[in-house]
């Protein structure tokens, strides 16, 4: 596969435009790492690629098509994670929560709350990215059917997480939310809007 796709990119297709980096989606940065250093053992060099994980990316994509989209998510991990910390004590007299609260009963110094924030912000960002259905379900009240207990704290928890961006003055856009408008902008363009790389390996 891997010389399948060195062959592809440098010796068999190249792209028309020599400034254009090619565009190879990686699931971590360590698999971006070593196909970077495997393609430099083989070509000595392997300038002009980038390895964006699906997430960036597909940020990236809606940055470069749509308007007044931030650069900068206001749900990527890292600030999902500081808010949930915030918002977790907040809803967990809840019977929703009544889970949630006993795993953080002999939390004095915050250390399971941090733990349980930083999780739950990962599995948001997974499901941004794999199961927008889901949270735009969620974010308008309502339930998966078929789901399971799972989501009984996981739909208020993201719902409360979207209310809480706006009330921070953040932008509510995210990637489920722009999942939609992005496809009908693409089908609707007459031409390829411009920014959009030539051709993507996933």
């Amino acid at each position: 596969m891997l010389e399948a796709l060195m062959e592809f990119i440098v010796e068999r297709e190249r792209l028309d435009d020599p400034f254009e980096p090619e565009m190879i989606l990686v699931q971590s940065t360590g698999m971006a790492q070593w196909l970077q250093m495997t393609l430099s053992q083989k070509f000595g060099i392997a300038a002009n690629i980038d390895f964006p994980l699906p997430a960036s990316f597909i940020w990236d994509m809606f940055v470069r098509v749509l308007p007044e989209i931030p650069k900068e998510s206001a749900f990527n991990k890292q600030s999902m994670s500081w808010k949930l910390m915030t918002l977790l004590p907040q809803l967990l007299d809840r019977e929703d929560f009544t889970l949630l609260r006993h795993y953080l009963t002999d939390d004095s110094d915050k250390r399971k709350l941090f733990q349980l924030s930083s999780k739950a912000a990962d599995l948001f960002d997974q499901y941004l990215v794999y199961r927008p259905d889901w949270l735009a379900q969620w974010e308008t009240g309502h339930l998966v059917e078929g789901l399971g207990e799972a989501q009984a704290w996981q739909a208020p928890l993201w719902k409360a997480l979207v209310e809480y961006t706006h009330q921070l003055g953040q932008p509510r856009w995210h990637r489920a939310n722009l999942y939609q408008r992005f496809i009908e902008t693409l089908e609707s363009a007459t031409t390829c809007p411009p920014g959009l790389p030539s051709r993507v390996f996933i």
